[in-house]
């Protein structure tokens, strides 16, 4: 785990302002923070004594976090050896990009029937914030997953939201894999904004196509780096 005095100090900050009862999913948030940052890659071990000493928290409420990760697939226990950041296979990436794809649509079809002029007022400023990251994958990524949520919040389907967030949070060492290129993080955030421009038409069918469309092409840059 890479040290990051400044971030682990605001964290231990908002810990120390917290009650026990919230400290497991505070810690889930990071280590999910540390996932989609790259911090934390599938293979990883994760070392609950050293990061409940970076915390300043006993090791209960990390091991509750762990359980947690556990059972959303992020990470998974190895007995004997601890637990570790979960690694998928390609093959597997790829059905579950398939079953993103599907979601994504669904979610733009809802999103184009309910958005507002102040949500697209916020998610063009998020566009915008993106294209002045996309010289850097750290700086795009982790906008990038915070977009894609907007979009399917936008649907108004809690349950959809969440089905969507448990599988992209397994695909996200490869979807960080397909955007290590300026020009695939260009191509990507162009994409956003035609689908913002969808959204903004109110056009149903085709916001669904695009945020389809959009997955899938992640899929093949993914599928393309894993042929190498």
């Amino acid at each position: 785990m890479a040290n990051d005095p400044e971030m682990m100090s605001a964290l231990q900050q908002r810990l120390a302002e917290r009650q026990a009862s919230t400290l497991p999913q505070l810690i889930v948030e990071e280590l999910e923070r540390m996932i989609i940052s790259g911090v934390l890659t599938g293979g990883d071990r994760i070392n609950e004594s050293s990061l409940a000493l970076r915390l300043g928290v006993s090791r209960g409420p990390v091991r509750e976090a762990c359980r947690q990760l556990e059972r959303s697939r992020l990470v998974e226990f190895r007995t004997n050896r601890g637990m570790f950041v979960r690694e998928i296979s390609v093959e597997e990436a790829a059905q579950l990009y398939d079953i993103r794809a599907g979601l994504f649509r669904l979610a733009g079809k809802l999103a184009a029937a309910r958005v507002t002029p102040e949500d697209l007022t916020r998610l063009r400023e998020q566009v915008e914030a993106l294209t002045a990251a996309e010289s850097s994958t750290d700086d795009y990524y982790p906008g990038n997953v915070d977009l894609h949520r907007e979009l399917v919040a936008l649907a108004g389907n809690p349950r959809l939201a969440e089905l969507y967030d448990g599988v992209s949070k397994e695909l996200h060492l490869f979807r960080r894999h397909g955007l290590e290129t300026a020009a695939a993080r260009h191509i990507s955030n162009t994409q956003h904004a035609e689908i913002l421009d969808c959204l903004a038409a109110g056009d149903v069918e085709r916001a669904g196509e695009l945020m389809e469309a959009h997955v899938l092409a992640g899929k093949e840059r993914m599928l393309a780096a894993a042929r190498g």
